[in-house]
C-alpha cells in the first residue's frame, strides 16, 4: 500500500432534511500519522438548508484493529450497547420494519435513553449490510402516533429533542485487515440549553461512542452479546 502524508476517502452522506434523499459527496482528509496511531479525529459538515441558515455537523473518523465484518456485527447489535457505550442508558429494537438480509437494506424502530441528560428517544435505523453503512433519524410524533393505533408501543420523544439524525460507515484499511470506522450524529434541542448539556449531546457523545466501539472491538469482547 502507497504510504503518503494524508489519506483521503470519499464519504456518502445523506441529505439533512431529506431522509434516503440522494447523498451528498463530501470528501474529507485524514492526517495518515493519526490516523494509524488509532487517534480519533473530528470533522466538520456544514449544510446550507432550504429554508435560511446553515446546519453543522461533527464526524468522527477513527482506525479500528479488526476486519469490517467484525465491526459491523457489533455496529449491528444495538441492544447491547447500553452495556459498554458511555452515558448511554439503552437501546433497544422495539419493531423490525424488515429484517437484516443479504443484498437488502434492513429497517427498525430502536429506542434509546441517555444516562445524562435523561433523554428518551426512537429512531428509525436503515442497516446496509452490503455498503457496511446504518442511516438514523428521529421517529416523529405523527409517526408515533400513527405506530401506536396499529398496537405498535412506541414511546414519546423526550420534549427536548428536536431532531436527531446521523450515519455511520465503514471502510477496510491495509488489506482489509483495519477498519476507517466514520460517525456523524447530529442532536438538535428544541431550545436553548446550558453550555455543559450541549457538550454532553454533542463532543461527549460522538468521542465516547467511537472510542467504546474501537475498544469493545479490540478488547476482544464483540462476541459477548
Amino acid at each position: 500500500m502507497k504510504k503518503s502524508l494524508i489519506f483521503s476517502i470519499i464519504l456518502m452522506v445523506l441529505a439533512v432534511w431529506a431522509y434516503g434523499a440522494e447523498p451528498q459527496k463530501v470528501k474529507f482528509n485524514f492526517d495518515k500519522a493519526k490516523l494509524e496511531a488509532g487517534i480519533l479525529q473530528v470533522f466538520e459538515e456544514n449544510y446550507v438548508l432550504e429554508s435560511k441558515g446553515q446546519k453543522k455537523r461533527a464526524v468522527g473518523v477513527i482506525l479500528i484493529n479488526a476486519p469490517p465484518a467484525k465491526v459491523w456485527e457489533v455496529l449491528e447489535n444495538w441492544d447491547v450497547m447500553g452495556g459498554f457505550v458511555p452515558g448511554l442508558s439503552y437501546y433497544k429494537t422495539v419493531h423490525v420494519i424488515k429484517p437484516i438480509g443479504k443484498g437488502d437494506v434492513g429497517e427498525s424502530l430502536i429506542e434509546g435513553k441517555l444516562s445524562f441528560p435523561p433523554i428518551r428517544y426512537t429512531l428509525d435505523v436503515t442497516f446496509d449490510k452490503t455498503n457496511l453503512r446504518q442511516d438514523w433519524r428521529l421517529v416523529t410524533e405523527k409517526e408515533i402516533a400513527s405506530y401506536n393505533e396499529k398496537h405498535e408501543v412506541l414511546k414519546k420523544n423526550s420534549s427536548m429533542i428536536k431532531n436527531i439524525e446521523g450515519y455511520e460507515c465503514l471502510e477496510p484499511y491495509n488489506n482489509g485487515l483495519q477498519t476507517v470506522y466514520t460517525y456523524a450524529p447530529i442532536i438538535e434541542t428544541s431550545g436553548p440549553v446550558p453550555n455543559f448539556i450541549d457538550k454532553a449531546l454533542t463532543k461527549n457523545t460522538l468521542s465516547g461512542y467511537v472510542k467504546a466501539i474501537k475498544k469493545r472491538l479490540e478488547s476482544g469482547k464483540e462476541q459477548k452479546k
